[in-house]
Order: structure tokens, then C-alpha cells, then sequence
């Protein structure tokens, strides 16, 4: 069935609210959990209309402190899966996020992962990194629309819906 169960987080609890699906996943398939942390340093605003507002030192020092502090969440969000049984592995990688997950699933792979349920004006401005995973990925996509994100009339917990890829 599924080789992985791949999960991406950014470091949000959002992004975590994929966990407790991928670990019912990976029970159910006897599949270990893959984490994926991808770090896009174009996003962190350190251009101006004029170019590099930080000079090279500056940037260099917010890269290793970035890289860093993802190595010690991953290792942590690991520790805990690992605590319950799974097995449970990580990669760090920096570029367009979308892009980066896609390049980093693997035939047989399952995506799990959380959606931030930006709507509107944010998710025009922001992106949908959810929505593009889905779009471009040849792999399935569980997508899991996390808790607090939609209309509060709603009173479910978390709604989940299967994309399946086609291939």
C-alpha cells in the first residue's frame, strides 16, 4: 500500500493537526511517518524594492539560526512520534515550499497534511501551499482542514478529505 506517510510541518500547530492522521495512516498500513521541513528564505522579507536590505553576514547568521531552530523541532516532533511506536524519520530542505514536497515524495508515498484555511484576500496574497501540493503532486494528498480555521458556526473538530492523485 503506501511506503510513507509523509508529513510536512512548518513548525505551526495547524501543520501538527496532520500528526494524529498520520499516525492512524501509518497504524493501519504499518508505514513509517516522514516529516518534511522546507524553508523558504525568499519569503523572510529581507529584500527591498532596492535589493538586499541586510548585508551578507546579517543574512548568513538569520539562515543558520532558521536552520537551526528547524533541526531542534524536528527532532523534537520525532521524539514524540517515536514515543508512541512509530517509526519516524525527517528532512529539512530550503526553496518553494510546494515545490520541494513534490520533489521530495517518492512512488508509494502518502501526503498528510494540514490546511491553514486561508480564504480571500490571504490566501490570494499568501499562497496556498495545501492547494498546490494537491494541484501538482502524483502521489495522494490526505488533506486534513485544521480546527478554528473555518466559519465558527461549524462544530466539528477536523474535517478531513482524501485527494487522490491521478497518475
Amino acid at each position: 500500500m503506501y511506503k510513507r506517510i509523509v508529513v510536512p510541518l512548518d513548525g505551526s500547530e495547524i501543520a501538527e493537526t496532520a500528526i494524529i492522521h498520520a499516525e492512524q495512516m501509518a497504524t493501519l498500513t504499518n508505514a513509517p511517518i516522514h516529516l518534511i521541513r522546507v524553508l523558504d528564505y525568499a519569503s523572510y522579507g529581507m529584500n527591498s524594492a532596492y535589493g538586499v536590505m541586510a548585508d551578507a553576514a546579517v543574512i548568513s547568521a538569520v539562515i543558520e539560526d532558521e536552520d537551526e531552530s528547524a533541526r531542534t523541532y524536528m527532532k523534537d516532533v520525532v521524539k514524540r512520534i517515536s514515543s508512541q511506536g512509530y517509526g519516524c524519520t525527517f528532512e529539512i530542505h530550503s526553496g518553494h515550499v510546494p515545490t520541494q514536497l513534490i520533489d521530495m515524495t517518492q512512488a508509494d508515498d502518502l501526503i498528510v497534511m494540514a490546511s491553514h484555511g486561508r480564504s480571500g484576500v490571504a490566501r490570494w496574497f499568501l499562497g496556498s501551499v495545501a492547494e498546490e501540493v494537491v494541484r501538482r503532486s502524483e502521489v495522494p494528498v490526505l488533506l486534513i482542514k485544521a480546527p478554528g480555521v473555518h466559519a465558527a458556526s461549524r462544530k466539528h473538530s477536523t474535517q478531513v478529505g482524501m485527494i487522490s492523485a491521478a497518475r
